[in-house]
């Protein structure tokens, strides 16, 4: 959860550098970024390498803005760098949770 937590933190904190977010926009980057760490987690159970994931969610998510789609990376990185046992729970829906209650 602390690493949750952390990711969370740091993408929302770079999301909100450039200028403030409404709670509406804030819910919907931490609803898109929660769905790019949902992909992430799926593809790598499937046994998909990471540049694979990153090159496929890109693709998928193509409709997306710049700033959500400048999260891929970052996300499927940190995705890759969770344990095994950390990808039994429910990393998006924490992701999602930290998201949404990170206060700048």
């Amino acid at each position: 959860m602390k690493r949750i937590l952390l990711a969370a933190t740091l993408l929302g904190a770079g999301a909100g550098l450039a200028q403030a977010e409404t709670a509406g926009e804030r819910a919907a980057r931490c609803a898109a970024q929660s769905e790019i760490v949902r992909q992430a987690v799926t593809l790598r159970a499937e046994g998909k390498r990471e540049n694979r994931a990153i090159r496929t969610i890109t693709r998928d998510r193509a409709d997306l803005d710049t700033p959500y789609t400048e999260a891929i990376s970052p996300l499927i990185g940190w995705v890759y760098t969770l344990n095994d046992a950390q990808l039994e729970g429910d990393v998006a829906g924490e992701f999602r949770t930290a998201c949404d209650g990170y206060k700048p």
